[in-house]
């Protein structure tokens, strides 16, 4: 294929750094894409197994590769920004993986809706051998006219199925490379001060659950990488003049993450410091009783449920109720657009593929 020279509609970003053993199946996730405008960039971030060879079996004249010495993944995203040409951006992370449609799915929303400058979808879990498990990261937004809202409440994104205006990143400026971990989030709250997001109701990718990875339960960095979550938050919290709307919701924004962290420790094993995590949703302010009731459901109640049929049955009918609530209030969103402008909203693809079973791709 000969090189191009007008600049591509898209650009995605890989950022790798010693993930030879997944890199061609995630390269080879984009080089497949149905929409073929794109340009593709893997950066490498000081890798020191197999993965310029890897890189080297690639031929293909929309890939170029970018190598730097280690400074870790934000690093490695402001190489690629720095790099980019198209006027859409996306990132897939080295041991993940697209479905053939996404580009197409998303820059279809993005081209329809100036008004958006965010899209994203959900992916799927899979196990280190590309085996897909049965859970999912990307949820719709909590509050479907207030993004920003929606991410402090709690990171509903998923990160490998954004596709965001370039301009996005221009008015958020670089990723934070004081940040090892959960950029991402960070990243997002600061677009979501100026752009839309929407929440495109398909499963688009597959994200892997692997030991290597630093959100592994058998990581050394594992609580050290959980517990940094916080660090997001009071870094935007740390902003001087925020709106009313945002400081208002401080005390339940924390009360969130601390419930979060404290949910990720519970179930990988590290009970102590689970209810230290607790204990702070606790007093962070807001209903005590409230955040108490949420622990325990979610980590009692939703456990001793999922051991049994019944149970299993209560929960899909209860996450069944919650979608088609979030689905009516997007759906009234959209029809009183003409009446107010919404800051953002949950749409349904019914784009060609978009929402086909994953199984069938």
């Amino acid at each position: 294929m000969p090189r191009r020279l007008a600049p591509p509609q898209v650009t995605v970003i890989i950022p790798t750094f010693n993930r030879a053993r997944y890199l061609a199946e995630a390269i080879q996730s984009v080089l497949g894409q149905t929409f073929l405008d794109y340009e593709l960039i893997v950066v490498d971030d000081g890798s020191t197994d197999g993965t310029s060879a890897v890189l080297a079996g690639f031929g293909d004249s929309r890939l170029r590769v970018l190598r730097q010495e280690n400074r870790g993944i934000s690093a490695a995203m402001n190489a690629g920004l720095r790099a980019a040409r198209g006027k859409y951006i996306a990132r897939l992370d080295s041991d993940d993986m697209w479905f053939p449609n996404l580009l197409a799915c998303e820059t279809m929303v993005l081209d329809s809706r100036p008004d958006v400058g965010v899209v994203y979808a959900r992916a799927q879990a899979m196990s280190a051998n590309g085996t897909p498990r049965e859970h999912y990261l990307g949820l719709p937004l909590r509050y479907p006219q207030d993004a920003l809202l929606s991410l402090l409440w709690g990171d509903c994104t998923c990160n490998i199925t954004a596709l965001a205006r370039r301009s996005c990143f221009a008015a958020a400026g670089p990723y934070d490379e004081t940040l090892r971990t959960h950029e991402d989030w960070d990243m997002w709250l600061r677009v979501a001060r100026s752009y839309h997001f929407t929440f495109l109701h398909s499963t688009l990718g597959r994200f892997r659950e692997h030991d290597d990875g630093i959100t592994s339960p058998s990581s050394s960095t594992f609580v050290a990488h959980i517990e940094s979550r916080v660090q997001v938050l009071d870094k935007f919290y740390a902003s001087p003049h925020l709106p009313s709307r945002l400081a208002a919701f401080k005390t339940r924004a924390y009360r969130n993450i601390y419930t979060e962290i404290g949910l990720f420790l519970f179930n990988t094993g590290h009970h102590t410091r689970a209810l230290r995590m607790f204990g702070r949703a606790l007093v962070s302010g807001g209903n005590p009783a409230a955040a108490l009731a949420r622990i325990c459901w979610l980590t009692v109640a939703v456990r001793l449920l999922n051991r049994f049929g019944f149970g299993r049955q209560i929960l899909q009918f209860q996450a069944g109720v919650r979608r088609r609530v979030r689905a009516r209030v997007a759906a009234g969103t959209a029809a009183n657009r003409h009446l107010a402008s919404p800051r953002t909203e949950n749409v349904s693809s019914d784009t060609n593929d978009c929402n086909r079973d994953p199984k069938q791709l």
